[in-house]
């Protein structure tokens, strides 16, 4: 059967690198299919998209578990009409909340992409819990393929979940490079001010995830060696208030994009919320930085490469090692040390634990102050490191990678 028809399925269109990348794809594949984009919770946009698209009208951000299981119930009651009366040959779903409803409620071929690798994250029932549930989904029959956006994931569902590897193919992200570098030029108000300074950013939900507390100590300890530099940070998240009184804690004087405040230099540290254009902020700084404790691939690594930004990772399980240092990573070997040959800056992980104002900073810590210190003042290795990412950034241009899907797409209808 040739496939013609496709539906894309996606929890929402708002927050994270999930649903930009889900619109990405679908604004792509409709150049060669009939696509239609099937989103669960429409509570906000942040990612439009032009094309054909269905919104399921579920609740998907009440976290609470009762709700949530009756909502998903309620979205593969909705998908199933919406299957039999498009009759679509083909659903790609982006994530576990798209994946579960489709897979509940339709008798239609389909691919599954996952996008993160918290599975390797999480060891409580939880943990256990979610890696059960996800290995339901991706055995099933109806999941032709399972598409893993790095090979760190698709390592996890094999080695964790015992997820034939046969059935898992990895397909990284696409990016729009020419117009990230567009929307890269523009210059507010806002960012005006910061051209030029030294500036440490990072962009990220405000969650445990991203690992940010752990930034914000080393950005204490580099701001008393150095007192002209500046963190900012972008996104939201349930942890923006420990965030900001850890920052308070260290001596920092916080920025907060929700209090009002006029935006000035007198600050050290800068909470700006969720922007729909980060690549402006992302720009005019010096040195973007990745603390997180896991990923499943690191859509702003890419970006901030794209905007020829230097990068300065943390080498959690997938994805940050395989943009900013392939060659590594596939040898099998993990940063216990500083590692820069090729792309960007790779740097030992965290532990997953949160640490308060109080504690000294760790070997790992001082490490990551040390390392961005001298990366810093060292101009020439600044240079060559925007040099090497930009060239890096284009291997995952949108033509490249969506060439990769029309490949699979065509596999999978034999």
């Amino acid at each position: 059967m040739k496939i013609k028809k496709i539906a894309v399925t996606v929890p929402s269109l708002a927050k994270g690198g999930l649903e930009r990348v889900a619109v990405q794809e679908a604004k792509e594949l409709e150049k060669f299919y009939d696509v239609t984009l099937v989103v669960m919770d429409s509570f906000r946009v942040d990612y439009p998209f032009e094309g054909k698209k269905v919104e399921l009208s579920v609740d998907l951000e009440n976290r609470n578990i009762l709700s949530r299981a009756y909502n998903l119930l309620k979205a593969a009651f909705k998908l199933r009409r919406l299957v039999v009366h498009e009759k679509f040959d083909l659903m790609i779903s982006h994530g576990e909340l798209s994946t579960l409803p489709n897979v509940l409620s339709i008798d239609c071929d389909m691919l599954a992409v996952v996008h993160e690798n918290r599975y390797a994250a999480l060891k409580d029932f939880q943990g256990r819990l979610v890696n059960g549930i996800l290995k339901y989904l991706l055995s099933s029959s109806k999941v032709k393929k399972v598409v893993t956006v790095s090979e760190g994931i698709r390592d996890t569902l094999v080695e964790r979940l015992d997820i034939d590897g046969e059935k898992i193919k990895t397909i990284y992200n696409p990016y729009d490079i020419e117009k990230i570098g567009a929307m890269a030029k523009a210059r507010g108000e806002i960012s005006s001010i910061f051209e030029g300074l030294p500036l440490l950013l990072t962009v990220g939900r405000l969650t445990m995830q991203k690992g940010q507390w752990y930034l914000i100590r080393i950005f204490a300890e580099l701001k008393r060696r150095n007192p002209e530099l500046k963190l900012m940070i972008l996104g939201i998240g349930e942890l923006k208030e420990r965030l900001v009184k850890l920052s308070r804690e260290l001596g920092l004087n916080v920025y907060e994009w929700d209090k009002g405040e006029k935006i000035d230099l007198a600050y050290d540290i800068y909470f700006m919320g969720f922007m729909s254009n980060p690549f402006e902020y992302i720009s005019v700084s010096k040195l973007f930085v990745m603390s997180s404790l896991w990923e499943g691939f690191g859509n702003t690594i890419v970006e901030s490469m794209a905007c020829g930004v230097p990068v300065l990772t943390s080498d959690c399980r997938s994805g940050p090692g395989e943009i900013v240092a392939p060659s590594f990573k596939k040898r099998g070997l993990e940063a216990d040390d500083v590692y820069d040959e090729e792309y960007g800056v790779l740097m030992p992980v965290f532990e997953n634990s949160f640490v308060d104002a109080h504690s000294r900073m760790s070997e790992k810590e001082l490490l990551w102050v040390d390392t961005i210190e001298k990366l810093l003042l060292d101009e020439e290795r600044l240079n060559r490191l925007r040099s090497k990412g930009f060239e890096r950034a284009n291997d995952f241009s949108k033509d490249i990678i969506v060439s990769e899907w029309k490949s699979l797409i065509e596999e999978v209808s034999v």
